[in-house]
């Protein structure tokens, strides 16, 4: 995936801005932890900074999706809609990694929530969500270990992009992934190592597997198994 000059200087700006902002708060704050934990202090002082980065970043890229929408579709290199998602991708990514060493595991959907991911309650994520801002999951589904949803996917220098909805109660199997522009309906499986390629419409209560990923019956299970 090229990069262009235009991304270079985007990213550079963004990214300054957040340090510039998280650097400028931890400052004010110097006095306060010094008094409170002593020598201690600038481990504290590091550790505020990178919470405060990102939760800057979070916001940043709440604000640029709420500004600046990214459209489903494929695009080309040199569209604006691609130069906008290489933004967003850094910023999200960096972002995330610096709050990732204060998340445990059972916290991950918050994580994904705050850089826009819409997850019901009782989610269990053990896997990675790309694009959090164009994906939803509904209460009680567990996405498993290694699993990738992602709403995105870059093949021939274009980058195609699509909402991902996945529904209430949804078992995501480990080592799956799912691909842009799909649906899961409520109570669906897919077992693991599944690909749900784009356009992908899973009925509600079904079982689906493999590569891609199709409707799976018992009578098609029996005969696989002898």
């Amino acid at each position: 995936m090229k990069a262009t000059s235009l991304d270079y200087l985007l990213s550079t700006l963004v990214i300054s801005c957040l340090l510039a902002a998280s650097v400028a708060i931890v400052a004010m704050c110097v006095p306060f932890t010094r008094i409170v934990t002593g020598e201690y202090h600038v481990i504290v002082d590091l550790a505020l900074g990178l919470m405060l980065y990102g939760v800057l970043s979070a916001a940043a890229v709440r604000a640029i999706i709420r500004v600046w929408p990214l459209p489903a579709g494929t695009y080309d290199a040199d569209s604006p809609v691609f130069t906008r998602w290489k933004l967003l991708t850094v910023t999200y990514r960096l972002g995330q990694g610096a709050l990732r060493p204060f998340i445990p595991v059972f916290l991950q959907p918050v994580l994904e929530k705050l850089f826009g991911a819409r997850i019901g309650r009782d989610v269990a994520l053990g896997g990675t969500i790309d694009d959090p801002y164009m994906v939803s999951v509904g209460d009680g589904s567990v996405l498993g270990n290694a699993s990738l949803v992602s709403a995105n996917f870059v093949s021939g220098g274009k980058l195609t992009c699509g909402l991902v909805k996945i529904g209430s109660n949804v078992t995501v199997g480990a080592n799956s992934v799912i691909f842009p522009d799909t649906e899961v309906g409520d109570g669906a499986t897919l077992i693991g190592g599944s690909y749900v390629m784009p356009g992908t419409r899973i009925p509600a209560g079904e079982v689906w597997r493999g590569n891609p990923a199709r409707k799976w019956t018992q009578t098609a299970g029996a005969r696989m198994s002898n």
